[in-house]
This record gives C-alpha cells, structure tokens and sequence, in this order.
C-alpha cells in the first residue's frame, strides 16, 4: 500500500513537471533525443554487437549531421510554436510529415558523402536513417502526447460536488466534439456515460471509450438503466421532428434535455458546436439546412454598392450580416428608425475591427454608411441614391403588423406602397442593376389593407421590371421566428408573466421560417432573378404549416411548465383583417420549380399587372395622404385580386364622390397630365364606376329593375367602331359594342352592369339581344345598295356565356330568320376565357364554326397568354384572326420589352395561319410601329371612335372609307 502511495505521488510530481515543459524545454529535450536514437538505430540493425566498433567515425559523423537536419527542419516547419496540452491529430500528423521531411533529407547528404569518400570507416548503414526516423517519431511524438495524457488524468482526478450522467444522442462528429468538451472541461459538470444513435452499424461499437447502446427509440429503457439526468442532443443538422420527438419523450420521463446548437447558428458564429444550450422553439420547427449556391451569392455582391432598406429591423438587419460576408465595397444601412441602425451598424463594426487587425493593410473592407430616412419623403430618399449610387437594391422596410393596419390604413399604403413607388422610382432613374423587394404569404388573397398593400407594391416591382427591362424581384415568405412583435415573443412574455397565453382562435395556422433560413433563400432568389429581366415573383418553400395553439404548447412545455395546470390558453377570436390560414396561390398565378429545390417562381407574374395601374396608384396615394380610409379601401377591393375586406366596411357613394374630386383636382392643377377620357373610361370600368359625371350612378337595387326594365323597353344598343386594314385604309368589318340608354343616367358602359345582370339572371336574355340585334342591323345594311356587301360584324359579348351551347342554336336561329351570310358574323373570345375553360371550348368552338361564322380571339396578351400552352393552342386552328390587347398596345412606346413581346407575338400566330388586328391605336407613333411589322388590320380611337348605327351609314355611303389619317 505504502509502495502504491509512492508510485501515485512520483506519477503526480512527473504529470506536474510535464505540464509545466514550454517549447525552450523541448528543444533541448529533443536535441537529446536527436542524438541518441541514430545509436538505438544502429543497434538495432546489427546482429552482433561486437562490430558496432567499426562504424564509430560514421556514426558520430551521422549523428551530428541527422541532429542538426532534424533541428533545422522541426524549427522552420513551426513544430516549436505548438501548444501541446491540447495536442490531437494535427500535431500528430506535423510529427510525421516533419520526421518523413527529415529522414529524406538525411539519406540525400548520406549519398553525397558515400560518392565523395571512398573510406569505409566512415560509412554507417544505409537503413540507419529510416530506423533513425522511426524512433524519432516515436520518442517525440511520446513526449509531446504524454503531456496530452497527463492534462486529461489532471482533470479526471478533480472532484466536484455534482456531475451528472448524460446520454449523447447521435454518435457522429457533434456527438463526439461534445464528448471531448465534457471530459476537457468537468466544470461544466458532464459526465458522458453512453451514445445513442440511429445508425444500426454504430450499435455495440466503443467511440472514444463510450459505447453506443441503442437508438433514439430506446432512450426511456436507457435512461432507466444507466440513470442518466441528462440527454444532450447532438445532430445540428436533424430535422425539427425528429428533435420534437426526443424532447416529448425526455419530458415524459423527467429527464432533462439539451442540444447543441443548429447548423445555421454554428455558421453564424452565434454559438460554437461544442456549446450546450436548452432546446429552443426553432429547434422544433427545424428543417434539413439549405444548400444554397454560396458562390453565385458572393459573385452576385462582392464589390458591389448595396442599399438595404428597413436595414435595422429582424429582415433587414440579418440580411446586413450575411451581405456583410460576401464583401461588398458598401452597404448603406437604410432606416427611419435611429436606435434600430445605430445597433446593426455597431455590431457590424466590431466585426470590422476585428478584420482590420487580420487582414491585409492594403486590402479594402467593406464601408457601412448608416443613412436615416423616411421612404416617404422621396428627396431625402433620392439624396442616397444621388450620392452612394448602389448597384443593389435589398427593400425590408415595410409595416406589417395587420391589425394595426386594418386600423390605420393611411399609413399602410404611404409607408408600404408609396414609399416603395419612391424607392423604384429612383432605383430606375439611378440605373440600379437588381432590386429585390421583401414580401409576404399576406399578400395572396389578403383580408387585410397590410396584406393588400403588399401585393400592390409587388405589382409596382413587376411594374418597374417591365419598364426598366431590369432584373427586379419579389420574394415573399410567411412568418419568421423571434423577429420583433411576432408571436414566439408575445408567448415568451406572457408564460414569463405566469400567462395566460392568449390565441386568437384554436384553428389558426401559419407558416414559419427562421430569419437567417429566410434570408439565405432571398439572397439566392436575387441570384435567380439576375437571370431573368421580367419581372419575377419568388415563393419561398416554408414546409407545412403549424397550428399556432401547438406552438404555444411547445413554449410552454419548453419553459418547464405544463398547459392547463400551470399556464392557461386563452382563445381570444381573430384579430380585425386575420385570416385562419395563409394561401399561397393568388388567383391567376401559375407556379412552377427553380434551380433551387425551396424557391418556386410565379410563373406569369408579368401579367398579373392591372390596366391603367399607373393611373390607380397615383390615385391610391393621394387618398392615403389626404386620410381617407373608405376610398382606400375601395380601391383596393377593385385594384388587388383575390382581396376581401371583412373589417372595413365601404361606403361606395362616398368614395365615388371623393374619387372624382382628387381626379379633377388633379386635372386642374396640372393640365398637361390631366386624365384623358378614353383613359377615364378604362379605368372607370376597372374600378366598376360609370363612364359618367357624380349624379348619373345607380345603386344595386336600381340595377336589377333598371336591367328588366332595359330590356322590356328597349334601352340597350349596340354602337360599332371600325376594323381597318392598315395598308389600304378599307374598313374590314366593325366591332358591336353593346351600351345602355338609360333615361335617367343617360349612357352606361356594359362594365357597370353586366356583373349585375350574371347575378340576376338577365345575362343570357341580354347576350340573345345582342345577337338578333346585330343580325337585324346586317340585314338592314344589306338591303341598303350603297352599303358594301363584304363588311360584317363582330360581337363582342365579355362573359362565359359566349361558349354555352345555347349561343349555338340562337345564332343559328337567327342567321337562318334574318338569311344572313354566316361570313359576316365573327364571335369574340377572350383569350382569358379560353385558358380558364379550355375543355368547354374544345367542345363549343366546332359547332360554332359548322354554323360559318368567323372566331376571334380577343384581349390577346392581357393576362396569361395561351402562347406556349400545348392544349390552348390546338384551338388555333379553330380561329380566324386574332385582336392584339389594347392594353400591350398603350405599352410600345415606352416599354421596350412590350414591344418585342408584340413583334414575337404577330410572328408566331401568323405561323398559325391567323389575321391579326391591333387594338388600341390611340396615336401616330403606335400607328407607324404597328405598319411596320406588316400587321394587317387595326382599330383604335386614332382611326375611329365606336358609331351609332346612323353614323355607320354616313361613313358607307359617303366618299370614301380610308378614314384614318395617313402618316409618313
């Protein structure tokens, strides 16, 4: 016992003295050991001792020569600048690359000296080296790591007053980093009893002397057998279930949980991959970690100037840090709130100052320049643009917050709307090369004004696209965690308050994305966009959604506290403008994959802007300035597809009213850009409104009587505007277009009534009027013998209602009643109703051309173009001529994109064999373009206004037909 007693404490004092050797020590330990392993290596290669006489001369001479050699090169290859208490397989791997550097080394001088000398005695063997090497690397490397030995029994020999029994879950690399921090640290009160993992080869194996004994699944027999306190959760780069699963089962059997931090934060610097921390509520809405394509990334930004709006707030501060990576040559921090930029920009110059004193004096860092603003107040705004110039765009400033939106809906549409028309506006002016605007999963169908005024500004990014020909972008993506004012803080605060939680309702679900997850997936959406100068609309892939009631029950049980006994849930009902669940298709839109298997593009986002959208914006922003709430509202319910007001209620008469106002306001303050009244005319049909002056509107009452009361006495009529050919001036035939005689409001546009008359019923009866009346006016033109024989008519009838079968036989009805020349009637069919019932009008459209009328194919180009779609164009051959939309037409002039789209557009159709007529033509310029590519036919207010029938008969019969003024 005494003997033992002295072993021990001899082993201590050895241990003590090891620990205190620095590298001046092993210098001169290592010379000794330099000089005495070519002896040990010498008598080793011989058999019999007694010659070991005869190379005495060579041997000291190699000695000194390997000694110094290996001094030499141990000291130039770093091996004394190590700090070998925390020796591992680094050092290991230097001892033998520098031993191997050296045994090279020793047997080249060798050779010289063996061709240079002919005296034996002054030779040694030609294996001593390679012996002489090995044994060094064995003393050496048993020096260095009995130093590694003796600090790990240090700290196994310590004793503490509490360390718990852990269980590891996962057996790979962040299992046994975390292994290695327990046994090099016991402070942290660890000790690692077992591995558990889901690799069924790893089963029964030791690793680093602890056994795995099972998996995930048998943790409770586990945790019972061995008495384990604690499991630590070693798999950052699992999935969000499998970590729900291991913390429901811990909890279950009161055993305390931990887990090593998330892939994302581990890249983030955050946290290290050996830190323990409690699990989290990201922990269990985890996702496998994005791959996303870093170096297009960093290509994208490297060198650039880049402007990032809302730059202190959750989005826009994340998106700073990681740009901050990818070098850029600046990084304007822009913000309307000073504490929120002073933050960012404090936190990102620590990390430069750090950089400083690394990098290269010559080498230029990034310079952050905080600039604070109000993307309302375009001058301030444009003072960034004017004196930084960037190159990128990243726009995160925006309110979200919905019901306080619902409540202040002003402020949603200046902050929202007009400060991002301010910010695109003067990325154009300024010649920004990409702009990429943060949105929401808010802004498809939204119930919301925060909602709609998102998706209007995503119309204003596609809008600026098509106008700039630039790669501008949205992309939009559900909830974050943690950011400020969401729900996993409010829950974090209440349970700390001892609750209750408050829900608004038990159903409600969302979608969730970490921040730096979210941001990660932007940046690679902007690296998509730059290919495509379109216009383009991004869906971040968010997984499924999650019940917000599960969320806060993870909170609560995550916090240590049970729901019910400990912390109550209260469902409180929605919120003013919130919905039960967010959609992700807006009506119209067509998604499809990308490059990257978690960002999907809207297919068609090009075409999802509404007409007159110009006009409707500059519009929406005066209200929002002059605080009217209800004309607010009312033009988003006519602007914004798929929103449905639940909160607001609208006074229609009363935002009429002040609709007009703000309109002739406009036109009186500044003449020149005063509203034409075609122009009025479009937009008053797209807002519902009648093409009329205040008093001349109807209620919905007096629409419905008025309708039956229409038809009885014959207060519908048709009006027909001229189809031209454009090289002769002759007129091709003349568009019906049907209005409404009102006695007491005067003419009404069909756009006022027609939705009324498919609601009551009256649709079809109005549809067979249109129809007979035109026939009874062919009739009438052809008993007139001044009147051409070879113009006809087209019905223009804007409903589904065109491709019923009842049409069918009314028109044969009446083409056989009234002996019509079947030639000189054409249907139009608009290009939206055939992509939105395409079967229907695979049945439809052969029977109406066994009748032998002409078909049309009308707004060509408005929304999703057929072009392209496989089954829409088998209908081509159905078609005799196609009527370019008017809308593409207005764009020719200043959108360069819309007019190669028009010259793509006459090319391929007339591969189809088809006419072409372009609508629309309003002036000179878009005359000539049009005659230019050989487009055959046109119609427009330029050539001719719509007539009466009477004014149909003075243009006939009068001199001449080529009415349209001719250009050079």
């Amino acid at each position: 016992m005494k003997f033992k007693t002295t072993i021990d404490k001899n082993l201590k004092s050895l241990d003590k003295k090891l620990l205190g050797l620095n590298n001046r020590h092993f210098f001169l330990l290592d010379a000794l050991i330099f000089s005495i392993t070519p002896l040990l290596g010498i008598i080793l290669r011989l058999d019999d001792l007694m010659i070991l006489g005869q190379y005495r001369t060579g041997l000291i001479i190699a000695t000194i020569i390997f000694s110094c050699v290996k001094l030499i090169i141990f000291t130039f290859g770093g091996f004394y600048k190590r700090y070998w208490k925390y020796a591992s397989i680094d050092e290991l791997t230097q001892i033998a690359v520098l031993t191997a550097g050296a045994v090279v080394a020793n047997t080249m001088i060798l050779s010289v000296l063996e061709y240079i000398t002919e005296l034996e005695r002054f030779l040694v063997p030609r294996s001593l080296t390679l012996l002489d090497g090995i044994l060094t690397f064995i003393l050496i490397g048993g020096v260095r790591f009995s130093i590694r030995a003796a600090e790990r029994k240090k700290q196994q020999n310590k004793n503490f007053y509490r360390r718990d029994r852990v269980l590891i879950v996962g057996a790979g690399d962040a299992g046994v980093s975390i292994l290695q921090e327990m046994r090099r640290n016991p402070k942290l009160g660890f000790n690692p009893i077992a591995f558990v993992d889901d690799n069924s080869q790893k089963k029964g194996l030791n690793i680093q002397g602890l056994p795995v004994v099972g998996n995930r699944f048998q943790i409770p027999e586990i945790v019972a057998a061995q008495n384990i306190r604690q499991v630590v959760i070693a798999m950052p780069t699992t999935s969000g279930k499998v970590i729900r699963e291991i913390v429901d089962v811990c909890q279950a059997i009161g055993v305390a949980v931990n887990t090593l931090p998330a892939t994302n934060e581990i890249l983030d610097n955050s946290n290290k991959v050996n830190t323990l921390r409690e699990v989290k509520i990201e922990d269990l809405l985890r996702r496998e970690p994005i791959q996303t394509d870093a170096q297009g990334v960093f290509k994208l930004l490297e060198g650039k100037k880049v402007l990032i709006t809302g730059a202190g707030g959750s989005i826009g501060s994340e998106l700073c840090r990681q740009i901050f990576r990818c070098r850029p040559s600046q990084i304007i921090l822009l913000g309307h709130g000073e504490n929120s930029i002073f933050n960012i920009r404090q936190e990102l110059d620590q990390v430069l100052q750090i950089l400083k004193q690394q990098e290269q004096p010559d080498k230029e860092l990034t310079e952050l320049i905080p600039f604070i603003a109000d993307l309302r107040i375009k001058d301030r705004v444009e003072n960034a643009f004017r004196t930084y110039k960037p190159d990128i765009v990243f726009h995160a400033a925006a309110h979200k917050h919905v019901p306080l939106m619902e409540l202040n809906p002003p402020e949603a549409i200046t902050n929202n709307v007009m400060g991002t028309k301010n910010l695109l506006d003067l990325a154009i002016k300024y010649n920004v090369g990409n702009f990429v605007m943060i949105s929401t999963d808010k802004a498809v169908n939204p119930t919301n004004v925060m909602g709609a005024s998102k998706r209007t500004a995503e119309m204003l990014v596609l809008k600026a696209a098509q106008i700039s020909g630039r790669p501008y972008a949205v992309v939009r993506f559900g909830n974050v965690l943690g950011s400020r004012g969401s729900v996993v803080p409010t829950f974090k605060q209440q349970i700390a308050k001892g609750g209750p939680v408050t829900i608004t309702h038990p159903e409600i679900t969302r979608y969730f994305m970490t921040i730096p997850e979210a941001v990660q997936l932007v940046l690679q959406a902007s690296v998509l966009s730059n290919k495509n100068s379109q216009g383009q609309i991004f869906m971040l892939n968010m997984g499924q959604p999650v019940k917000i009631v599960d969320l806060a029950k993870d909170l609560i049980h995550l916090s240590g506290y049970e729901v019910g006994k400990d912390i109550e849930i209260v469902f409180t009902g929605l919120r003013p403008g919130e919905k039960l669940y967010e959609e992700l298709l807006v009506e119209g839109e067509e998604y499809e994959s990308t490059s990257h298997e978690k960002v999907l593009v809207v297919k068609n986002a090009s075409r999802i802007v509404p007409q007159n959208f110009d006009l409707s914006i500059d519009i929406l922003c005066e209200a929002a300035q002059k605080n009217d709430t209800n004309l607010i509202v009312f033009l988003l319910d006519r602007l914004v597809v798929g929103y449905k007001t639940k909160y607001q209620q609208i006074n229609i008469e009363l935002a009429q009213d002040n609709l007009e106002k703000i309109i002739s306001q406009t036109c009186d303050l500044n003449p020149i850009t005063a509203i034409s009244e075609s122009d009025f005319g479009d937009f008053a049909s797209q807002l519902s409104l009648p093409h009329s002056t205040s008093s001349n509107r109807l209620t919905s009452t007096e629409l419905d009587e008025g309708l039956k009361h229409a038809l009885e006495n014959q207060e519908f009529s048709l009006y027909y505007q001229p189809v031209m050919n454009l090289q002769t001036g002759k007129i091709k035939e003349f568009e019906a277009l049907l209005r409404w005689n009102h006695p007491e409001f005067g003419l009404i546009m069909p756009q006022k009534f027609m939705g009324a008359a498919e609601e009551s019923g009256l649709l079809v009866p109005i549809e067979r009027w249109i129809v007979e009346a035109v026939c009874m006016q062919l009739k009438s033109w052809q008993e007139n013998s001044s009147f051409a024989s070879d113009v006809g008519i087209s019905i223009n009838i804007p409903s589904q209602g065109i491709l019923q079968n009842s049409l069918v036989k009314h028109l044969s009805y009446n083409l056989d009643k009234h002996e019509i020349n079947p030639k000189l009637i054409s249907l139009e069919i608009s290009e939206y109703l055939l992509g939105e019932s395409p079967q229907v009008a695979m049945n439809v459209l052969p029977q109406l051309k066994r009748l032998g009328i002409q078909l049309q194919i009308d707004n060509f180009g408005r929304v999703a173009s057929l072009y392209g779609r496989v089954q829409p164009n088998l209908l081509y051959r159905e078609f005799d001529r196609v009527k370019i939309d008017r809308h593409l037409m207005s764009r020719i002039e200043q959108e360069h994109q819309a007019w190669e789209v028009l010259q793509d557009i006459i090319i391929d159709i007339e591969n189809y064999g088809l006419e072409i007529t372009a609508t629309g033509i309003e002036n000179i310029p878009q005359l000539n373009k049009v005659k230019g590519i050989l487009c055959e036919y046109g119609q427009g207010y330029y050539l001719k206004q719509p007539l009466n029938s009477n004014d149909v008969i003075k243009l006939m019969t009068g001199k001449s037909q080529a009415m349209f003024k001719k250009s050079n």
